[in-house]
């Protein structure tokens, strides 16, 4: 048996890789409840290449990693093939996410397709492997891997799609990123490497293993990069900003092209307010009774008594009432402008709240939260230096 050794950056580097494409899978899907059935696929697709191919640049870095003292290859076409059997079952378990309702069992479903991807392109690609030894596989080490590898990707599914937050992407893209390394490495742990009878593979690689593993990283990189920038709008806007004044920037993306719509059809104060959104600063402050939301590809309106909280999401926002969450087209910016400053309470630089259905409040150290509606289960954080104020508000200092 051949003893296996390895190159603890490289290593260190397979699990960023997983980890960046797990990222830009989750955020370049945030959002998309709010966009066409077309850009909806486009973004999917894209997702699907940055996992599915970050998976599988994580398991070729992992491999390059190993330090063998023979010289290995890999077949061309299994190789191939187990890149497209981590894009296309990773894009599967997205469309499951993405086209109809969420629900908790599609969430595990898709958690389960995602591990099942990540076994099947590991043990693909590691068949692939040729020259002077021979690979065998434990069949412990096969259902350990596997169960790791689905029972994380649950995990991480259920965290990031739980509530769509940054925070919740960037947890879930660590514990699916972590899910993918260590199914890898768990699996190798069982896997054993044997000289052949008669050797028969003299070449050298004409770049080193190291330099390799660099060039694909570097790649995967480059592509999860370019993925991101496209999914970003031209401008950025104060909410991304942390800048909560009014008059915040606000590219003509299709959220503004749907709040020129909204301008036809608001009346006449309301019109004001979408027409100041379509050109980027604010004309109007007067408040209004009803916000825009999109909802099965038809703009409608709440009233802002039924609002019971707004959250921040990137230049645009989710706006929360005792029914559930539906996107905006308006930034946080441009609500906090837009509702009445009486009834409506900035607790978070993310979040404003209804007052007057505060149902609850809990204090944890320097911060705290709010409770809102009853039976609804809605709970809005409050920032360290807002506590004071809203402690206040609430009458209870």
């Amino acid at each position: 048996m051949i003893e296996v050794r390895y190159d603890p950056w490289l290593v260190a580097a397979s699990v960023a890789v997983a980890v960046m494409a797990a990222f830009t899978c989750l955020r370049l899907t945030s959002g998309l409840s709010a966009t066409s059935t077309d850009v909806r696929k486009a973004r999917i697709a894209e997702a699907a290449i940055a996992l599915g191919g970050g998976i599988w640049s994580m398991h070729f870095v992992a491999m390059m990693a190993v330090q063998l003292n023979v010289v290995i290859f890999y077949d061309p076409l299994r190789t191939l093939g187990s890149a497209l059997i981590a894009v296309l079952v990773t894009g599967t378990a997205l469309l499951l996410l993405h086209f109809g309702e969420r629900t908790p069992g599609r969430i595990v479903v898709a958690g389960c397709l995602t591990g099942i991807g990540i076994v099947a392109m590991h043990y693909l690609g590691m068949s692939a492997i040729t020259g002077n030894c021979l690979v065998a596989f434990g069949p412990w080490g096969v259902a350990l891997a596997s169960a790791i590898g689905i029972g994380a990707s649950i995990l991480a599914m259920e965290m990031a799609y739980r509530k769509r937050t940054r925070r919740a992407t960037l947890t879930g893209s660590v514990l699916l990123g972590l899910a993918v390394s260590a199914m890898h490495y768990s699996a190798m742990a069982f896997t054993t490497f044997r000289l052949t009878d008669s050797p028969s593979v003299t070449a050298v690689p004409a770049l080193s293993q190291g330099s390799l593993a660099l060039i694909v990283a570097l790649a995967a990189f480059v592509i999860c990069g370019l993925f991101l920038l496209m999914a970003v709008p031209g401008e950025m806007s104060a909410a991304d900003a942390g800048d909560v004044r009014p008059e915040a920037a606000v590219g003509r993306t299709a959220p503004a092209r749907l709040a020129e719509r909204v301008a036809a059809r608001l009346p006449d104060q309301s019109a004001v307010l979408s027409k100041a959104f379509v050109r980027g600063r604010q004309t109007a402050v007067a408040q209004v009774t009803r916000i825009p939301y999109e909802k099965d590809n038809t703009i409608r309106f709440l009233p802002s008594s039924a609002i019971l909280a707004v959250r921040a999401e990137g230049h645009y926002t989710r706006i929360q009432d005792a029914q559930g969450e539906f996107f905006c087209p308006w930034s946080i910016s441009r609500i906090e402008a837009a509702l009445d400053p009486e009834t409506f309470l900035r607790t978070h630089r993310s979040y404003l709240v209804n007052r007057q259905h505060i149902s609850g409040f809990r204090k944890s150290g320097d911060k705290g939260a709010c409770f809102l509606g009853e039976g609804t289960g809605l709970e809005v954080p409050v920032s360290r230096g807002r506590l004071q104020q809203v402690e206040a508000l609430l009458g209870l200092t």
